[in-house]
């Protein structure tokens, strides 16, 4: 006589029923780590590492306004002694020289206008974040380039730190 064969249900020799199979889990673990670490290292490309000046007065940033700001970033001279007349701008880790800057800002400008058409003031924030040993002038600059008719970005932050005890960061003079 033929001998009929037994059909095997998975897990059914298993007491208590069949275990899962963990590796895809780990890969979608493993693959979401990667993400993570690649989305913040993005996110650090728009902060240089930079000295800020000191400060005695000042709001914390909340940073509220994200999708509508620009971080630019103004890089201190080779040689602070004898700095360089256009100064070493990057925004999200590109380099940029003023004509380029403003080339750049009016794009961003235009994303946001505060009404209809070219010829009205951009609702777009400008975090300034410059090296305590830049001259101010190249800070003036990037106000200007800025202040532009064609871009037309009027609301400007400036990024510092707060002096640890307090105290007044200058005496002011006569």
């Amino acid at each position: 006589m033929a001998r009929r064969k037994k059909r095997r249900v998975l897990g059914a020799d298993v007491e208590g029923g069949a275990e899962p199979d963990l590796t895809p889990m780990i890969d979608i673990v493993f693959q979401l780590v990667i993400f993570f670490l690649v989305a913040n290292d993005l996110t650090r490309k728009e902060v240089e590492e930079l000295k800020l000046p000191q400060a005695l007065y000042g709001e914390e940033d909340l940073a509220q306004e994200k999708e509508t700001r620009v971080i630019v970033n103004i890089l201190k001279p080779d040689d602070p002694a004898a700095p360089p007349k256009i100064p070493l701008v990057k925004v999200k880790g590109k380099e940029y020289d003023l004509k380029n800057l403003a080339r750049y800002m009016r794009t961003m400008a235009d994303l946001d206008r505060e009404g209809d058409g070219p010829g009205t003031p951009s609702a777009v924030y400008v975090l300034v974040r410059a090296d305590k040993e830049v001259p101010w002038q190249h800070v003036q600059y990037v106000m200007q380039v800025c202040a532009q008719p064609t871009v037309m970005i009027y609301k400007m932050q400036f990024a510092t730190t707060r002096k640890a005890d307090g105290t007044a960061t200058s005496q002011g003079g006569n």
